[in-house]
């Protein structure tokens, strides 16, 4: 196991159960926290017998009883639901569910021992939202005892759930059929199959709302890419980014619009620029660094108007989509040029292997232990 010094003092011994796509687990107690991860995705029954006997055996070897037990706020995830059996029967154990993006944002300030509130950047694939939606497009403002949502990428609707992780054209029709209406360019859409998945989106059947950057990525991906399908989750974000060689700053448009006190960020101008570029026969590596550009356009342009409202200049970037090196050296180098404070990830993984750390600061910060 890992062992990390955290920038604060742990009230209570604390178990951390992670999230399940890449399962991993903390045990805090002091100013220490003992971390294991790699037990890849808990759903196979494998990985979760191995991630259990791991947890039983690390408490034995360290001697800590954890009185507080931190897990994510999925109801469905299979470390949650491990996370409530330890609690069940237990008198002096609490159980305390943490938000997923904001456990993101949490493990980088641990990383870099930020004390005090940030602007929290949490861009991924999949996180269980606070109202019932699936985020992964997200920024927040405050610290350890409280965050507060603040942006967001526009909700979309997600055809097949996780199905349109598989599929990414799902997504690309989703996205298309915003921007453009009925009359939507076909581009790499199955044809056959559109009319289907246009009565899913319209009828809210089986299409969950998201805010995820993560399909974001997915759709852009596989409309320049013009590919259907995917082996792995981000299979086609990956080669987009490898993709991306010819940057010379150029983005597309995009609006920022305040809903309820909420900035959102509506990609369809983005949409509409990859569609004319595409059909004008612009080079794909151009296109595809055009898209990244774009996307750390929008972060730099969101934290600038949270700096504006809340007089915060520090910045924090986590989630598994900052894992693209050419999008985070983009993002990174445009938010410093306005004169931002940014921190990533450099011992903890900026992906949900991470997750445990940001359980143990929000946990340890707002639980009440029995």
């Amino acid at each position: 196991m890992k062992e990390l010094e955290l920038p604060f003092m742990v009230k209570a011994p604390i178990l951390a159960c992670g999230a399940d796509m890449k399962g991993s687990f903390s045990l805090a107690r002091g100013r220490k926290a003992f971390f294991a991860d790699g037990f890849g995705d808990l759903s196979a029954p494998d990985n979760f017998t191995r991630y259990e006997k791991a947890i039983e055996n690390s408490i034995k070897v360290f001697g800590i009883k954890p009185r507080l037990i931190a897990c994510d706020l999925h109801p469905g995830y299979f470390s949650s639901r491990f996370a409530e059996r330890c609690t069940q029967y237990a008198v002096r154990r609490t159980l305390y569910k943490v938000q997923h993006h904001e456990a993101h944002i949490a493990s980088a300030m641990v990383d870099n021992s930020i004390k005090g509130k940030v602007i929290g950047v949490a861009f991924d694939g999949t996180g269980f939202g606070s109202d019932g939606n699936i985020w992964g497009g997200e920024f927040f403002v405050g610290g350890f005892n409280n965050f507060k949502r603040s942006g967001h990428l526009e909700y979309i609707p997600m055809p097949g759930s996780d199905m349109a992780v598989r599929e990414p054209w799902r997504m690309a029709a989703s996205y298309l059929y915003r921007a453009f209406g009925n009359g939507f360019p076909r581009l790499n859409i199955d044809r056959k199959k559109w009319p289907v998945l246009k009565h899913m989106i319209d009828k809210k059947l089986n299409s969950p709302l998201t805010s995820s950057a993560g399909r974001l990525f997915d759709a852009a991906a596989s409309l320049i890419l013009s590919k259907h399908k995917a082996a792995f989750e981000a299979e086609l974000p990956i080669e987009l980014e490898r993709m991306a060689m010819d940057s010379r700053g150029d983005s597309y448009g995009f609006d920022i619009k305040s809903r309820k006190g909420i900035y959102i960020i509506d990609p369809s101008k983005m949409i509409k620029g990859i569609v004319k570029d595409l059909s004008e026969k612009c080079g794909r590596s151009v296109i595809a660094a055009k898209f990244h550009d774009t996307i750390a356009e929008m972060v730099s342009k969101m934290c600038s108007r949270l700096r504006m409202k809340h007089r915060i200049d520090k910045v924090i970037l986590s989630g598994g989509v900052f894992q693209n090196r050419y999008l985070t050296g983009k993002t990174v180098e445009r938010l410093k040029k306005n004169d931002f404070k940014v921190y990533t990830h450099y011992r903890i993984s900026t992906n949900d292997s991470g997750i445990p750390i940001g359980q143990i600061a929000i946990a340890n910060a707002r639980a009440r232990c029995a």
